[in-house]
């Protein structure tokens, strides 16, 4: 196939969010394309059935701005003297290996999957991504590292269902590291870690943070992080020694892993703040090349991220409250515990209804949050008609204030 015939990429997944489509190629490197919907996922349902106008491109912009900056030694470098990353080196608990990793960072950057934006929906096999400073509007789609992900094939032990890693743990790099890893700065009202610690105090000191206390209002420096499935039909938390055994990592792979997270937290922290706001937790993902290599897949933003300013939540979690009084979200909290009771992991089946639609006005918040943290996030004004970020916050609080 020549470069200049024109093709049409098929779309190899749809996700709750976005689309991976391909293949493709940059250079002589094989490639998949980032096509960012404007849908929204919430309770593990996957896509909503609304769109928040623009949200896919805000998206986009963010991801490409972030990974960007990420990839820069001179970005690095400057975080590094920031007051978070004085903190974070102050707070290390892990040894002179999180030090030394912090250094090389600041020599090479990090090594990421992201190869470019793209102005237009691809047509062709060979794409040429650019560099987000050279665009001059709103994209949806991002050209990255093309990187295997097989999802654990759903066995019976027992009469059981249970994930089966094999196929995954032995797919071809570059592969997709299958845990998210979740990091976590502070600790909300109404965080699940709160919850997950008092159903076992001995959470905590499993993951190597012993003396951390939790409770609503907690923050810490060095931020606690937890490990969590990727690839199965709902998360769950996982311990160590689970989490080395599905990724197919050896211990000190996985070590490098978080110790990579924990930074890139820092660094994800240091540049909010830059706006006033609070990163308070949020989640990341990996991929491992064939001679070990570790490096950040997948996106960033705000649907991965808890973000807070004057102390309001900009993310889905006012989606989420939007669901909590009907009838469909206490019908998938009961879809799940009888899955659980059941051994299966199909639980949407049991739920018997789909979500309701969101009114007018809470779509309408939920497009300008988006487009408005874009804006704010990435220094540059992509949106004309975005609200400016306080009057997203007044709004998102006024929401709060009628629904309790």
């Amino acid at each position: 196939m020549t470069e200049t015939q024109s093709v049409t990429l098929d779309t190899i997944y749809k996700g709750s969010v976005k689309n991976l489509r391909g293949p493709a190629r940059v250079g002589d490197m094989p490639a998949l394309v980032f096509e960012y919907s404007d849908a929204y996922s919430v309770f593990d349902w996957g896509r909503m059935p609304d769109p928040l106008p623009r949200k896919g491109e805000a998206l986009a912009l963010l991801a490409a701005d972030w990974l960007e900056r990420l990839e820069s030694p001179e970005a690095w470098k400057d975080f590094s003297r920031s007051p978070v990353a004085h903190a974070l080196r102050k707070a290390n608990r892990f040894g002179s290996g999180f030090i030394e990793l912090g250094e090389q960072l600041q020599a090479r950057g990090l090594r990421t999957h992201y190869l470019g934006a793209l102005a237009q929906a691809p047509d062709r096999e060979a794409l040429a991504p650019e560099r987000l400073a050279q665009l001059r509007a709103p994209l949806r789609h991002l050209a990255v590292r093309r990187v295997s992900a097989v999802k654990p094939a759903l066995g019976s032990i027992l009469g059981r269902a249970v994930p089966d890693y094999l196929a995954t743990r032995s797919s071809p790099a570059p592969r997709l590291v299958p845990l998210e890893v979740v990091f976590r700065f502070s600790c909300p009202e109404g965080s699940s870690l709160i919850e997950r610690v008092a159903k076992d105090s001995s959470y905590l000191a499993q993951l190597g943070f012993a003396d951390y206390r939790v409770a609503p209002g907690q923050s810490w420096d060095f931020p606690v992080l937890e490990l969590f499935t990727k690839l199965e039909a709902s998360d769950r938390p996982l311990t160590l020694s689970e989490a080395l055994a599905i990724s197919g990592l050896s211990a000190t792979q996985l070590q490098e892993l978080l110790l990579r997270t924990a930074w890139v937290a820092g660094f994800l922290k240091a540049l909010c703040a830059r706006s006033r706001i609070e990163l308070a937790d949020g989640k990341l993902e990996w991929g491992v090349d064939a001679d070990g290599g570790i490096f950040l897949v997948d996106a960033i933003g705000p649907d991965e991220l808890r973000l807070l300013k004057d102390g309001v939540q900009l993310s889905k979690e006012f989606l989420r409250k939007s669901y909590r009084e009907t009838p469909w979200y206490a019908a998938v909290g009961a879809a799940k515990r009888q899955a659980k009771l059941q051994g299966t992991a199909d639980w949407k089946r049991l739920v018997g209804e789909g979500p309701p639609h969101l009114a007018a006005a809470t779509q309408e918040l939920g497009s300008q949050l988006y487009m408005a943290l874009a804006n704010e996030l990435t220094g540059r004004r992509w949106f004309e008609s975005a609200w400016k970020l306080e009057q997203v916050v007044e709004a998102v609080k006024r929401l709060g204030e009628v629904g309790g």
